[in-house]
């Protein structure tokens, strides 16, 4: 049970993060530029491996267009409070 909440503790912490800064940087960029920057969770996937998500992309179209329409800082906030969650049931 401990090593379950410190897991899921430290994703918490770690997803909290990552959707900070991934929302810092595209604000940075919006002020450079005037453009905002899309980042999505299929932009995310893209980036981990791109030849399966290519295969998705192609194969699910409404998946890839639903991934692609949440943006990954939203994604990431929803990861941290499921996380927050688990730890929180972890530790009773």
């Amino acid at each position: 049970m401990r090593i379950r909440s410190l897991l899921a503790g430290t994703t918490a912490l770690a997803s909290l993060a990552g959707a900070a800064v991934t929302f810092l940087w595209q604000g940075i960029t919006y002020l450079q530029s005037s453009s905002w920057p899309k980042l999505s969770v299929a932009t995310a996937l893209r980036w981990l491996d791109g030849r399966s998500w290519a295969l998705l992309a192609r194969d699910w179209p409404e998946a890839y267009r639903t991934l692609d329409g949440i943006p990954l800082s939203l994604a990431l906030l929803g990861l941290a409070a499921v996380a927050y969650v688990v730890a929180k049931l972890g530790a009773d």
